[in-house]
């Protein structure tokens, strides 16, 4: 695995070279003797100094390291152009990452250059690229810069929508604030678009339908509803209708009288809920004489106990989940379509991990700091961080199984990695044991209604994207060759267009 440093070459560096001053080594050099990176493959730095100032500096630092050094003289209209220095910072991260593959651990060294240069770099760092930032001064040596915040889920995303924002609040008005939305980590632009949905939704007295494959946050949000809602303060009862025995499903959701099934009284799901929310997570998996009995409590508000035969009120609201498209199973025959339409007053569609890519990083960062907190009192653990590596290999990944995914493929790692820094082969590691996905659902997808032939053939893009790039040890260039493309150009367009990194 390639190690590579980057740097602007500033005056200190210069007067360092040329023995002038304090004598001191100057930042690139201060880093550059740092036993933690003595292992550099690679040191690129960046030039606008005029002259042969920097072939002498080039000579001077390669006394002090084996890795390869190259330079590349700049000529800047003006040493805090953000613009320009932007953009070529940007263009040589790029060659860098093109030449020896995205799992490539990156290092930046922030501190030589105007205040200009620091500051892209720590943009570049923390919104387009996975490095690690490090500043050296003589009084606190070479450290990590650590920021306290994430700035593309803090900063950029305020930016960058304010234009919309303008519009939603003229087209919709804003949505009312709630409480229990703040827990769901997002910032792309279809889970903004759920949650804002789902904040209106939530103080209505209105039946939810959310949709979304197993492990995209249904019951976040069902909770998210109920929080803020006038039922806040009273029972939140969660029913998994799929894990529910048949023979068990009547009882637990309505309950049976004293001297039936068992003996004593007992109350159900329903009951249990009265006055607050039922969630019904997976409600596609009740079988056909069950929905009757559930289409009778929603339309009287009221149900029976088994082995009863006096109608009891309940007063709940309803947030069903599936990870099925209900329209599909009513069109098919499978479920009621009265009772389909008494769930799904309104519906909230929550789209998978694969199609949140600007979501990824943040969602990583958040699980691990969680994981993190929960295993900090067991013995012999270290707080564990993600490096270069392991993030790319996290962020091309298909995740079938989503967040719940995720965060399991991140205890592994965290598990089983042996120093503090989580990499690339302990994710690989984590991932080989997930499930596989079958071939058969590209040619075996239902065809009904909302059918988009673009998602099984995105998909077949997807897997051959990837195993090139495995092949090809993920350098864009040979993948490109692999499939065909003529330049990588190409295939990182169709990456972009398939959210593949």
């Amino acid at each position: 695995m390639s190690r590579i440093m980057l740097s602007w070459i500033g005056g200190t560096d210069h007067a360092a070279a040329r023995g002038d001053g304090d004598k001191s080594p100057g930042p690139i050099a201060r880093m550059v003797d740092d036993e933690r990176f003595s292992n550099l493959t690679r040191i690129h730095l960046l030039n606008n100094y005029p002259g042969e100032s920097v072939t002498k500096f080039k000579r001077w630092l390669g006394k002090r390291t084996k890795a390869k050094i190259t330079t590349q003289t700049i000529k800047l209209s003006s040493p805090t152009d953000f613009g320009e220095i932007y953009r070529v910072s940007s263009d040589a991260i790029e060659a860098l990452v093109e030449e020896y593959g995205s799992d490539s651990i990156l290092t930046i060294n922030a501190s030589p250059g105007t205040y200009v240069m620091s500051a892209v770099w720590v943009i570049l760092a923390n919104t387009r690229f996975t490095a690690d930032l490090f500043e050296a001064s003589p009084e606190a040596g070479v450290q990590e810069i650590n920021l306290p915040f994430e700035l593309y889920a803090d900063f950029i995303p305020d930016l960058l929508s304010k234009a919309d924002a303008r519009r939603k609040q003229s087209a919709l008005g804003d949505a009312p604030e709630a409480p229990g939305f703040e827990q769901i980590v997002h910032r792309c632009s279809a889970m903004v678009s759920a949650v804002q949905r789902a904040k209106r939704i939530a103080p209505r007295n209105v039946s939810v339908l959310i949709e979304g494959e197993a492990g995209t946050g249904k019951e976040l949000f069902a909770r998210a509803i109920h929080k803020g809602s006038v039922r806040a303060m009273k029972p939140f009862i969660t029913v998994n209708c799929g894990a529910i025995p048949s023979d068990r499903v009547e009882i637990d959701l309505f309950g049976h009288e004293r001297g039936s099934a068992g003996g004593r009284l007992r109350k159900g799901y329903f009951e249990n809920a009265h006055s607050g929310t039922i969630f019904l997570d997976e409600v596609g998996e009740l079988e056909p004489h069950i929905q009757v009995k559930l289409l009778r409590a929603f339309q009287e508000g009221e149900i029976v106990r088994v082995g009863g035969s006096r109608a009891i009120s309940v007063n709940v609201r309803c947030v069903a989940a599936t990870s099925r498209r209900l329209n599909e199973e009513v069109a098919a025959g499978r479920f009621r379509r009265d009772l389909f339409y008494r769930l799904a007053e309104d519906v909230v569609r929550l789209p998978p991990l694969r199609e949140r890519d600007s979501d990824l990083v943040l969602i990583m960062d958040v699980l691990l700091d969680e994981i993190n907190n929960e295993m900090a009192f067991e013995p012999g653990f270290k707080r564990v961080r993600l490096t270069a590596g392991a993030r790319n290999a996290l962020r091309t990944y298909h995740w079938p199984g989503n967040v719940r995914e995720m965060r399991n493929i991140l205890v592994r790692s965290a598990v089983h990695s042996e120093t503090n820094a989580i990499g690339k082969a302990e994710v690989e590691e984590a991932l080989n044991i997930a499930p596989v996905r079958s071939e058969e659902q590209i040619l075996d997808r239902p065809i009904a209604e909302g059918f988009d032939l673009d998602e099984p053939l995105n998909d077949v893009a997807r897997h051959y994207i990837a195993r090139a790039l495995d092949q090809a040890d993920h350098n864009v260039g040979r993948a490109a060759r692999l499939l065909g493309f003529n330049n990588y150009q190409t295939l990182s367009n169709r990456m972009m267009k398939l959210v593949l990194k």
